[in-house]
């Protein structure tokens, strides 16, 4: 590679501006979004009843005729089709050309990047100890260590399809699309908006949980400003719900 090749590397890709109005409009249908997305979790009867727009990939498959009799459709039962299409394929199609796709690219990442990933990961699974020591954490995430193996591996893959069904779209929605928004609508402090909207998303979790997740938003926003880049918040994310099905799975 030569010294010209290196140097391109490392320039970051230029943003694409949102402009005001589409800025005001993707931040009123992300917080609308998951405003709906909590009142579909709780069944709210609120105007409806929001609960029937609870639906899995299962549930889809399970509709087609040629298929709906295999029982390989129930590892789907808990992808969320709802979070899915609401958090990433709506927001996608709406509001595609405001998206800056260098932020999905590791073309600027340098040597300092990777490492700097792997400290992160580490730090973000050794997080995860605080699961077994609380006790709310611990009623709230049951350990499965007793179940048979076969059992095991359904509810492992179940889970990470589960997450499958919602990771890219909470980091593509919130780290990608409100993110950037709050940044055009002013350079100071409005991105603060972001870890506060994914902290009261949570509201309804452990104090412990809600606390690990402003934080840990925090800094993945504030990197994700400063290298414009999405990979790093997403990865890390990733782990952590990995890493969390992993420890069910042992414990």
């Amino acid at each position: 590679m030569t010294k010209t090749t290196e140097q391109q590397k490392d320039i970051p890709v230029k943003n694409k501006e949102i402009p005001f109005l589409a800025s005001i409009t993707i931040i009123a249908y992300v917080i609308s979004v998951l405003i709906i997305d909590t009142f579909i979790t709780f069944d709210v009867h609120f105007i409806l009843s929001w609960g029937k727009f609870s639906i899995s990939l299962f549930d889809i498959l399970n509709k087609v005729p040629v298929i709906k009799y295999y029982s390989y459709i129930l590892i789907f039962q808990n992808f969320d089709a709802t979070k899915f299409f609401l958090w990433l394929i709506f927001p996608f199609v709406l509001f595609y050309k405001f998206i800056n796709f260098g932020w999905f690219s590791f073309r600027s990442w340098r040597k300092s990047d990777y490492i700097l990933l792997s400290v992160f990961i580490v730090i973000c699974l050794l997080s995860l100890v605080f699961v077994l020591v609380s006790p709310m954490l611990r009623m709230y995430y049951p350990g499965l260590r007793g179940i048979p193996f076969n059992q095991k591996m359904f509810f492992a893959i179940q889970q990470v399809l589960w997450v499958i069904s919602w990771l890219p779209g909470w980091e593509f929605m919130n780290r990608h699309l409100l993110l950037r928004s709050c940044q055009q609508l002013s350079k100071n402090y409005v991105w603060l908006l972001v870890p506060v909207v994914e902290t009261l998303y949570h509201i309804y979790k452990a104090m412990l949980e809600m606390t690990g997740m402003f934080i840990f938003s925090f800094f993945a926003c504030w990197w994700s400003m400063k290298r414009e880049n999405n990979i790093m918040a997403f990865l890390c994310h990733f782990a952590v719900e990995i890493g969390l099905i992993v420890l069910l799975l042992i414990t």
